[in-house]
């Protein structure tokens, strides 16, 4: 739909994968596919503002593609009936440039997410609310309110479960590519916390193996349990992809 299909790649092998089964540039194509989305968004804006009709939003989200506070991912995926490669980007206005390029995401409520009194309740009144913001296999995972579920690798996870429908999200594969310019921590391959539980929770109920790109080897790792328990878990994984023991790699 929105890059090279990549998946031609893996050669659409079934049951269990592992890092070689992407071939060697996988993660590079979808870095690629990460920066010309960005460099298209800005290009999109910059046209508009040459010619004196962007809006002040859009001037804002222009700053953010140029700078930092704006999230563009990629994807190449096998999950059965949703085999393919995808993109996404945290921003909605950026999106509206080139809406082909950048799935929209899901619905609102899932872009929204819930409260985690409301997630954790156990309240019937409340299961109407979590069933339509709900993701992943079953609807069983649903986003910190907030719209938590707008960020990249969010909008991408809410598509798939949407295009193949709940109960057919598990099994199969996601390598992702993550471009995160965090004015907090720098340029990053990482999820941030709230989509790392969105990953482990696709990893450990669904049965998707999860693959992130890792810097600098440009080669993918596989999110484990390890990865997903404890106060340690993140960490390791910021240590495979980063090199760092948070989020950003440090500068050379």
């Amino acid at each position: 739909m929105v890059t090279e299909n990549a998946v031609a790649a893996v050669g659409m092998k079934t049951g269990k994968m592992t890092p070689k089964d992407f071939g060697d540039k996988a993660c590079q194509k979808l870095e690629t596919a990460n920066q010309e989305n960005r460099d298209e968004v800005i290009s999109k804006l910059e046209a508009k503002k040459t010619a004196k009709t962007i809006t002040v939003e859009q001037d804002k989200v222009l700053g953010l593609a140029k700078t930092v506070g704006m999230t563009f991912s990629s994807v190449v995926s096998t999950i059965p009936n949703a085999a393919g490669s995808w993109s996404g980007c945290s921003n909605g206005v950026a999106r509206e440039q080139i809406p082909s390029k950048l799935v929209d995401g899901g619905t609102g409520p899932q872009k929204g997410g819930l409260s985690k009194a409301i997630r954790m309740s156990d309240d019937e009144e409340h299961d109407d609310a979590k069933h339509d913001a709900g993701v992943l296999c079953d609807r069983g995972h649903v986003y910190w309110g907030g719209g938590y579920g707008g960020h990249a690798e969010p909008k991408i996870i809410s598509h798939l479960t949407n295009l193949v429908g709940p109960e057919n999200m598990r099994g199969g594969s996601l390598l992702f590519n993550i471009d995160w310019r965090s004015g907090r921590y720098g340029n990053s391959g990482m999820p941030c916390g709230h989509c790392h539980e969105a990953l482990c929770r696709a990893m450990r109920e669904c049965d998707i193996q999860i693959f992130i790109c890792c810097e600098p080897e440009k080669q993918p790792t596989e999110l484990s349990e390890d990865d997903c328990s404890g106060e340690d878990g993140y960490t390791n994984l910021c240590m495979r992809v980063d090199k760092n023991t948070r989020p950003g790699r440090k500068s050379k």
